[in-house]
Protein backbone atom coordinates (compact mmCIF):
# COMPACT_ATOMS: atom_id res chain seq x y z
CA UNK A 1 0.00 0.00 0.00
CA UNK A 2 1.33 3.39 -1.17
CA UNK A 3 1.93 5.70 1.51
CA UNK A 4 -0.41 8.67 1.67
CA UNK A 5 2.11 11.22 2.14
CA UNK A 6 3.63 11.08 -0.73
CA UNK A 7 5.64 13.54 -3.17
CA UNK A 8 2.49 14.61 -4.65
CA UNK A 9 0.59 14.93 -1.02
CA UNK A 10 3.73 17.12 0.15
CA UNK A 11 4.02 19.14 -2.99
CA UNK A 12 0.23 19.69 -3.19
CA UNK A 13 0.49 20.63 0.74
CA UNK A 14 3.48 23.32 -0.02
CA UNK A 15 1.73 24.90 -3.25
CA UNK A 16 -1.68 25.27 -1.22
CA UNK A 17 -3.64 22.68 -3.29
CA UNK A 18 -6.56 20.83 -1.43
CA UNK A 19 -5.23 17.55 -3.02
CA UNK A 20 -2.71 16.21 -5.06
CA UNK A 21 -5.58 15.15 -7.54
CA UNK A 22 -4.31 19.16 -8.99
CA UNK A 23 -1.05 17.81 -10.50
CA UNK A 24 -3.04 15.11 -12.91
CA UNK A 25 -5.18 17.80 -14.17
CA UNK A 26 -2.49 20.29 -14.36
CA UNK A 27 -0.36 17.06 -16.50
CA UNK A 28 -3.13 16.33 -18.92
CA UNK A 29 -4.04 20.05 -19.53
CA UNK A 30 -0.36 20.94 -20.48
CA UNK A 31 -0.15 17.23 -22.56
CA UNK A 32 -3.53 17.54 -24.10
CA UNK A 33 -4.64 21.76 -23.61
CA UNK A 34 -8.10 20.63 -22.39
CA UNK A 35 -8.64 23.75 -20.72
CA UNK A 36 -9.00 27.13 -22.75
CA UNK A 37 -7.91 30.67 -21.22
CA UNK A 38 -11.64 31.51 -21.28
CA UNK A 39 -13.31 28.62 -21.32
CA UNK A 40 -16.28 28.00 -19.21
CA UNK A 41 -16.17 24.71 -17.15
CA UNK A 42 -18.09 22.14 -16.02
CA UNK A 43 -16.41 19.58 -13.09
CA UNK A 44 -17.85 16.28 -12.02
CA UNK A 45 -16.19 15.12 -8.44
CA UNK A 46 -14.93 18.29 -7.63
CA UNK A 47 -14.70 18.12 -3.49
CA UNK A 48 -12.15 18.50 -1.94
CA UNK A 49 -11.63 21.30 -4.52
CA UNK A 50 -7.87 20.17 -5.84
CA UNK A 51 -8.75 20.18 -9.50
CA UNK A 52 -11.14 23.22 -9.24
CA UNK A 53 -8.37 24.98 -7.74
CA UNK A 54 -6.10 24.15 -10.86
CA UNK A 55 -9.08 24.84 -13.12
CA UNK A 56 -9.16 28.50 -11.60
CA UNK A 57 -5.79 28.78 -12.35
CA UNK A 58 -5.71 28.46 -16.35
CA UNK A 59 -9.42 30.04 -16.86
CA UNK A 60 -11.06 33.00 -16.32
CA UNK A 61 -14.58 31.66 -17.20
CA UNK A 62 -17.49 30.30 -15.29
CA UNK A 63 -17.07 27.57 -13.27
CA UNK A 64 -19.31 25.20 -12.02
CA UNK A 65 -18.40 22.14 -10.11
CA UNK A 66 -20.98 19.49 -9.10
CA UNK A 67 -20.14 16.77 -6.33
CA UNK A 68 -22.53 14.37 -3.86
CA UNK A 69 -20.22 15.63 -1.01
CA UNK A 70 -20.04 19.02 0.06
CA UNK A 71 -17.55 21.44 -0.63
CA UNK A 72 -15.42 24.10 1.15
CA UNK A 73 -16.24 27.67 -0.89
CA UNK A 74 -14.02 28.38 -3.76
CA UNK A 75 -14.02 32.45 -4.25
CA UNK A 76 -15.42 32.71 -8.23
CA UNK A 77 -16.86 29.17 -8.15
CA UNK A 78 -20.36 28.16 -8.13
CA UNK A 79 -20.66 24.35 -6.49
CA UNK A 80 -23.89 22.56 -6.58
CA UNK A 81 -24.44 19.27 -4.69
CA UNK A 82 -26.00 16.35 -6.52
CA UNK A 83 -25.23 12.80 -7.21
CA UNK A 84 -24.19 12.07 -10.72
CA UNK A 85 -26.83 9.23 -11.13
CA UNK A 86 -29.79 11.49 -10.09
CA UNK A 87 -33.01 11.81 -12.86
CA UNK A 88 -32.77 15.53 -11.83
CA UNK A 89 -29.44 16.71 -11.27
CA UNK A 90 -29.68 17.71 -15.48
CA UNK A 91 -32.18 19.98 -14.81
CA UNK A 92 -30.22 21.31 -11.72
CA UNK A 93 -27.34 22.31 -13.45
CA UNK A 94 -29.15 23.45 -16.35
CA UNK A 95 -31.35 25.70 -13.40
CA UNK A 96 -28.19 27.14 -12.40
CA UNK A 97 -26.51 27.33 -15.72
CA UNK A 98 -29.67 29.69 -16.48
CA UNK A 99 -28.91 31.95 -13.72
CA UNK A 100 -25.03 32.34 -14.72
CA UNK A 101 -26.07 32.73 -17.86
CA UNK A 102 -24.77 29.74 -19.86
CA UNK A 103 -26.02 27.99 -22.53
CA UNK A 104 -23.11 25.61 -23.23
CA UNK A 105 -19.66 24.58 -21.71
CA UNK A 106 -16.48 24.82 -23.19
CA UNK A 107 -14.88 22.15 -21.35
CA UNK A 108 -16.25 19.47 -19.28
CA UNK A 109 -14.02 17.24 -16.30
CA UNK A 110 -14.47 14.42 -13.99
CA UNK A 111 -12.89 12.95 -11.52
CA UNK A 112 -15.95 11.53 -9.87
CA UNK A 113 -15.44 8.19 -8.39
CA UNK A 114 -17.25 5.65 -6.96
CA UNK A 115 -16.37 4.57 -3.22
CA UNK A 116 -14.12 1.49 -4.24
CA UNK A 117 -15.02 -1.87 -2.55
CA UNK A 118 -11.39 -3.58 -3.28
CA UNK A 119 -12.84 -6.33 -5.29
CA UNK A 120 -11.31 -4.60 -8.83
CA UNK A 121 -13.98 -5.99 -11.80
CA UNK A 122 -16.77 -4.66 -9.24
CA UNK A 123 -15.17 -1.31 -8.91
CA UNK A 124 -14.48 -0.89 -12.58
CA UNK A 125 -17.93 -2.04 -13.24
CA UNK A 126 -19.50 1.23 -11.17
CA UNK A 127 -16.83 3.71 -12.74
CA UNK A 128 -18.37 2.46 -16.10
CA UNK A 129 -21.59 3.10 -14.82
CA UNK A 130 -20.75 6.34 -13.75
CA UNK A 131 -18.98 7.59 -16.24
CA UNK A 132 -21.33 6.15 -19.35
CA UNK A 133 -23.67 8.68 -17.11
CA UNK A 134 -21.69 11.56 -16.80
CA UNK A 135 -20.61 11.51 -20.77
CA UNK A 136 -25.10 11.44 -21.23
CA UNK A 137 -25.12 14.94 -19.46
CA UNK A 138 -21.61 15.87 -21.16
CA UNK A 139 -22.60 15.41 -25.00
CA UNK A 140 -25.72 17.46 -24.09
CA UNK A 141 -23.81 20.20 -22.16
CA UNK A 142 -20.52 20.25 -24.06
CA UNK A 143 -20.58 22.69 -27.31
CA UNK A 144 -19.40 21.98 -30.56
CA UNK A 145 -15.65 21.63 -30.30
CA UNK A 146 -15.80 21.15 -26.86
CA UNK A 147 -13.55 18.53 -24.63
CA UNK A 148 -13.96 16.47 -21.94
CA UNK A 149 -11.66 14.66 -19.35
CA UNK A 150 -13.60 12.09 -17.43
CA UNK A 151 -11.29 9.14 -14.87
CA UNK A 152 -12.39 5.82 -15.38
CA UNK A 153 -10.77 2.57 -12.90
CA UNK A 154 -9.56 0.91 -16.22
CA UNK A 155 -10.81 -3.10 -16.93
CA UNK A 156 -12.72 -4.98 -19.35
CA UNK A 157 -15.34 -2.46 -20.38
CA UNK A 158 -13.06 0.74 -20.97
CA UNK A 159 -12.17 0.04 -24.68
CA UNK A 160 -16.03 -0.22 -25.58
CA UNK A 161 -16.66 3.06 -23.30
CA UNK A 162 -13.64 4.75 -25.32
CA UNK A 163 -15.00 3.48 -28.52
CA UNK A 164 -18.85 3.93 -27.81
CA UNK A 165 -18.11 7.79 -27.03
CA UNK A 166 -15.05 8.81 -28.95
CA UNK A 167 -17.77 8.71 -31.72
CA UNK A 168 -18.60 12.06 -31.23
CA UNK A 169 -15.15 13.97 -31.02
CA UNK A 170 -12.26 14.57 -33.30
CA UNK A 171 -9.94 12.68 -31.12
CA UNK A 172 -9.60 10.22 -28.41
CA UNK A 173 -6.35 9.60 -25.80
CA UNK A 174 -6.09 7.47 -22.73
CA UNK A 175 -3.47 9.02 -19.89
CA UNK A 176 -1.54 7.64 -16.80
CA UNK A 177 -0.89 10.97 -15.09
CA UNK A 178 2.35 10.50 -13.05
CA UNK A 179 0.55 11.72 -9.98
CA UNK A 180 -1.63 8.63 -10.25
CA UNK A 181 -0.76 5.78 -7.41
CA UNK A 182 1.43 3.65 -8.81
CA UNK A 183 -1.19 0.56 -7.31
CA UNK A 184 -4.30 2.14 -9.20
CA UNK A 185 -6.22 1.15 -12.07
CA UNK A 186 -7.21 4.49 -12.64
CA UNK A 187 -6.60 6.00 -16.30
CA UNK A 188 -8.33 9.31 -17.56
CA UNK A 189 -9.86 9.27 -21.04
CA UNK A 190 -9.66 12.90 -23.23
CA UNK A 191 -12.40 13.26 -25.56
CA UNK A 192 -10.63 16.36 -27.96
CA UNK A 193 -12.75 18.35 -30.00
CA UNK A 194 -16.55 17.31 -29.68
CA UNK A 195 -18.15 17.02 -33.54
Amino acid sequence: MAKREDHYYRLAKRESFRSRAAYKLQEIDRKFRVIGETDNVLEFGASPGGWTQYVLSVTSGTVLSVDVSPMAPLEHVHFLKGDVMSPELPKKIESMMGSLGLKEFDCIISDAMVHTSGDRSRDHSSSYLLDTRIMEISLYLLKKGGNTVIKQFQGDLTKGFVDTWGKYFSSTRVTTPAASRKHSSEIYVVFSGKL
